[in-house]
């Protein structure tokens, strides 16, 4: 189950960036001239990578709070406990790196061989001897003193040696990054850094998956291991850093995603439900992502204090 780690390949130019981040910053300032409004539609129009990176570039800034509605009834206000400082057009993208996750203190329930449950956000890291575990929402972790089991949902953990996590009838000893899912029929586990040994519960033989390789063991069916692309791994690893990662997805899709990991709740018209999106978003600010839909799709956005509609 060994594997050379693979090196990302570059999925756009700098070029294609700065340009999204040109025409952001452009709007940033005040409606478009004619001639303006006609070139950006024109460059949006050439490729859809374009559309992906205007996208990205609006909803990164938008997140720093320094966004103007373009179309559309105006959004509520996000409110910070600090004014942001203007940002640079060349440094803005990197406000999303510094953007705060939204975390949930996960329900504790018992002393010895604690139950921790998540609703709908992502649980603060938990902390034991050997590294952190941190749930996806809808999960549950009993975690002990000498090992801790995934009961359902998914978790990443952060393993050094001496960390031992469960998973249905599997046995992980990570020394690095693992993604781990467990549902009644299916458990699956992702190396994404470092390495991985494993075994099935009361067997003596360990496997090894090394950083980009998957291992999925369904009921008493052998396990099947496969190697996972770059952008792969992006995308699974990406709710652990609170992002949503799209890639050509449809915007009822993303809706979805957005609906399990917040209150407010997103829906989508029957005009819109396949339209399709590239970009990635605050895993918490639906706000955010819808905004800069109605912007690159020319929608209307209906908002509510508990839903956002694009139609």
């Amino acid at each position: 189950m060994r594997r050379d780690a693979r090196v990302s390949p570059t999925l756009a130019s700098a070029n294609l960036e700065e340009a999204a981040a040109g025409w952001t910053a452009r709007l940033d300032k005040g409606p478009l001239s004619a001639s303006e409004q006609q070139a950006l539609q024109h460059w949006l129009d050439q490729d859809r990578r374009h559309k992906g990176a205007f996208l990205r570039a609006k909803a990164i800034w938008q997140a720093s709070g320094r966004v103007a509605v373009v179309h559309g009834p105006a959004a509520h206000p996000m409110t910070h406990p600090t004014p942001f400082p203007a940002l640079p057009r060349r440094r803005f993208f990197v406000a999303a790196a510094a953007s705060v996750l939204l975390l949930a203190i996960p329900k504790q329930q018992g002393k010895a061989n604690s139950l921790y449950a998540t609703s709908n956000a992502v649980s603060a890291p938990l902390h034991t001897a050997f590294g952190t575990i941190t749930l996806d929402c809808y999960s549950k972790l009993k975690m002990g003193l000498q090992s801790s089991r995934l009961v359902e949902g998914r978790c990443c953990v952060l393993g050094r040696t001496g960390m031992i996590v469960k998973a249905g009838n599997l046995i992980f000893a990570p020394q690095g990054r693992l993604l781990l899912s467990c549902s009644p029929t299916q458990v699956t586990a992702t190396s994404i850094s470092g390495t991985v040994r494993l075994r099935k519960h009361h067997s003596d033989e360990w496997w090894t998956l090394s950083a980009g390789a998957q291992i999925s063991l369904t009921g008493d069916l052998p396990p099947e291991v496969r190697s996972l692309l770059p952008e792969e791994m992006e995308a699974q690893n990406a709710w652990s850093i609170g992002r949503l990662e799209a890639r050509d997805e449809s915007i009822t899709s993303i809706a979805s995603t957005f609906n399990r990991y917040n209150q407010k709740q997103m829906h989508v018209s029957p005009e819109l439900a396949n339209r399709k999106l590239t970009g990635v978003f605050n895993l918490n600010q639906p706000e955010v992502f819808a905004i800069a839909a109605q912007t690159i799709l020319g929608a209307k956005l209906t908002q509510s204090p508990q839903t956002l509609f694009l139609h």
